[in-house]
């Protein structure tokens, strides 16, 4: 996986990890906390209703979102460009976007197995 400002590209198939920290406003980590939840979102464009893959988070060791993209996410995704956001729902039911949309790519594989 390579990550490029919010900009994300992998190999279609593979196993990633990602882990999300929320920075607040004074620069300081704000752990995330039970009762909040974690939504990484993978769409064709921003316009559309259809999610491609979508990853729920509501355990976070350690207050940090993991979010595990397991090789059957990805499988059936053609090659190419997609859209992705991170969404926060605060147990208070606060809702923010912490990674704004962004691209999110998947190149081709070589070995099927």
């Amino acid at each position: 996986m390579k990550v490029i400002g919010s900009n994300i590209s992998m190999i279609r198939g593979d196993s990633e990890t990602i882990t999300v920290s929320l920075i607040g406003s004074n620069n300081v980590v704000v752990p995330f906390v039970a009762g909040d939840t974690v939504y990484l979102t993978v769409k064709i464009n921003d316009s559309t209703v259809t999610k491609l893959l979508q990853k729920v988070i509501t355990d976070f060791p350690e207050g940090k979102a993991v979010i595990e993209i397991k090789p059957e996410d990805t499988k059936s995704l053609t090659f190419g460009d997609y859209v992705y956001d991170i969404q926060l729902t605060t147990a208070l039911g606060v809702v923010t976007t912490i990674v704004t949309p962004s691209k999110f790519s998947i190149k081709g594989e070589i070995t099927y197995e």
